[in-house]
């Protein structure tokens, strides 16, 4: 039920800026933003899907395809309308399942834990704030990745190029783009993620 807290202005209406070059942030603007650096760090998106935008409902964040034709929506919790940081941090991590949607099939500990890694970051290089997760699942699917990221920022990259949508990667795929990856990491990675 959604509470009856005055909604965040900001994630909705834009105000034109002092200096008169554009307008004030809004969740739809970092959406794009958010799109764009996912891309640059991460490889392209797959453009098939139409991003619909974004709503508030459910009991936890998720992409869906309404009318099951390759169309994206993201679907945030009730309490980010009252709650920028929050609304962006669930927003970002979203992102990241944007890249290659699957349509149901199920993330695995790679794509669960890039997800978790750009939204910490994201919040952290945006707003200042260390929002950590307080799911032990994704915390360590997080920790996980950044290992693998550790030895290469653009492992991600360079593996999305031999397999576009993560939940489909597998540990030779890893270890073939990342020689130096310990096998028991490359197998953690591509395990179905258990939240």
């Amino acid at each position: 039920m959604v509470q009856s807290t005055p909604i965040e202005t900001e994630l909705f209406f834009a105000r034109p800026l002092d200096s008169g070059g554009g307008y004030t942030w809004t969740l739809s603007s970092r959406l794009g933003s958010m799109l764009r650096i996912v891309q640059e760090r991460f490889g392209p998106r797959d453009s098939s899907y139409t991003i619909l935008g974004f709503e508030f409902g459910g009991d936890i964040p998720q992409i869906w395809f309404p009318g099951n034709c390759r169309h994206v929506l993201i679907q945030l919790t009730p309490e980010c309308a009252t709650d920028t940081v929050r609304a962006c941090y669930q927003l970002s991590h979203e992102c990241v399942h944007l890249l290659a949607p699957s349509g149901g099939q199920n993330a695995n500990n790679l794509e669960e834990g890039l997800a978790t890694h750009f939204c910490h970051r994201y919040i952290v290089e945006t707003f200042g704030v260390n929002w950590p997760s307080t799911i032990q699942s994704y915390a360590a699917a997080r920790i996980a990745v950044e290992e693998l990221l550790a030895s290469d920022t653009s492992v991600i990259r360079r593996l999305r190029e031999r397999q576009p949508c993560l939940p489909l990667v597998t540990p030779e795929d890893i270890i073939s783009i990342a020689p130096g990856t310990r096998h028991d990491l490359a197998a953690f990675l591509c395990e179905r993620f258990i939240r």
